[in-house]
């Protein structure tokens, strides 16, 4: 019974936790804007939340592999990033700010990990694909991202802070209620670590997304403003967010059919070479409705990206090490690459304009690529050492 209900419960919590993240995550450094702090300021902000969960992500996953605890340690997660962003919302000023983000992406850190491994978990127990799961998560950022851009619109930005609270307290009563996990660590910690990460295929990898995801770390701290710039409104910003995500539903429903074709690492060079194409395109746009297209090829970036990703990693995952091994994509790609492009993309912003920064961020994304080719024909160790 508790195998027949891992895939819909692996639904709800995706549904849930990006429902949240899409009333807060698109509109957070627009509300930091019309605080009348600076691009530096706005990009530290955004690269705080990373610092953090660079430093406690993997913390976070190893500790719930090695004792098990994996729903308490969700638990935990659940209410205490929505208890720091209430406390978000009273803050003025720079000062105040940093350390409640900071609390924030302590919390916060872990919730993605632990998703992705249950969710790859019951994919597997199901013979379902991860991609039909995640779509789910895509579907509650869609539905979010517009609803919340429009009550913005009419309400002030306030409001995508109890938003962003009201669906987590819900996701947190769900996430009490799911089955428990099957996997167990059969090895110990340190020796998992050591088989995960010390090989040259997955370091060049590594190398390999750390570009990429400074590109995208960019985007994200800046890409309301970047809309904002341009004279879209509020409602027009939370449509172009929507449009992008509504974009990865295919995508990722159609994921197991794509990998089959061309193969986890097909997915990831197409998602490479679409992020880069996207950047390139936002360069040269200079009215809004415009840029409603290249969020259109979002699915086949981010989409692509994370499958092929989040499957790479899985499938050369040890036993057991699940949470970890999607930790360290986590760390990697939301962690030390965002805090580069976020503090990055905050000073090219400041010094070379919105269209400087998006050719830059072309030019890192098209030598991510070269370096992933490069990667992916480095020979690795069999994918059975699991």
């Amino acid at each position: 019974m508790a195998e027949g209900r891992r895939p819909g419960h692996a639904r709800l919590m995706y549904f849930g936790y990006f429902m949240a993240l899409g009333a807060y995550l698109p509109f957070i450094t627009l509300y930091y804007e019309r605080l009348g702090l600076s691009g530096v300021e706005i990009g530290t902000l955004a690269a705080i939340p990373l610092v953090v969960s660079s430093a406690t992500a993997l913390l976070w996953g190893a500790t719930a592999d090695a004792l098990r605890r994996h729903r308490l340690v969700l638990g935990i997660a659940l209410l205490g990033s929505p208890a720091a962003v209430l406390l978000i919302a009273r803050a003025e000023g720079y000062a105040e700010l940093a350390p409640l983000v900071a609390a924030f992406a302590l919390f916060n850190s872990p919730i993605v990990p632990l998703l992705d491994s249950a969710a790859l978990e019951a994919a597997e127990e199901s013979g379902r694909d991860y991609g039909t799961l995640r779509v789910w998560g895509t579907i509650g950022w869609s539905i979010s991202t517009w609803l919340v851009g429009a009550l913005i619109q009419d309400r002030g930005t306030r409001v995508m802070f109890y938003a962003f609270a009201g669906v987590m307290a819900l996701t947190f009563v769900a996430s009490q209620l799911g089955p428990t996990r099957i996997r167990v660590l059969r090895s110990s910690l340190g020796h998992g670590l050591r088989r995960l990460l010390l090989r040259a295929d997955m370091l060049s990898f590594l190398v390999a997304i750390f570009l990429l995801s400074t590109t995208t770390g960019a985007v994200t701290a800046f890409f309301s403003i970047y809309l904002d710039g341009l004279g879209a409104g509020e409602g027009m910003i939370g449509l172009s967010w929507m449009v992008s995500s509504v974009s990865e539903i295919p995508v990722m429903a159609g994921a197991a059919w794509l990998r089959r074709r061309v193969g986890t690492r097909g997915l990831l060079v197409m998602g490479f070479a679409v992020y880069a194409l996207r950047w390139l395109l936002f360069s040269i746009i200079t009215d809004p409705v415009w840029a409603l297209l290249p969020q259109l090829l979002h699915g086949l970036s981010f989409g692509a990206f994370l499958v092929g990703g989040v499957t790479f990693m899985s499938e050369r995952a040890p036993e057991g090490l699940g949470t970890t091994a999607q930790a360290v994509f986590t760390t990697v790609c939301y962690g030390l690459a965002a805090i580069v492009g976020a503090l990055g993309g905050g000073y090219l912003y400041d010094q070379v304009g919105m269209a400087g920064l998006f050719r830059v961020l072309f030019a890192v994304a098209a030598v991510g690529l070269v370096v992933l080719w490069a990667a992916l024909r480095v020979p690795g160790e069999a994918e059975g050492d699991r």
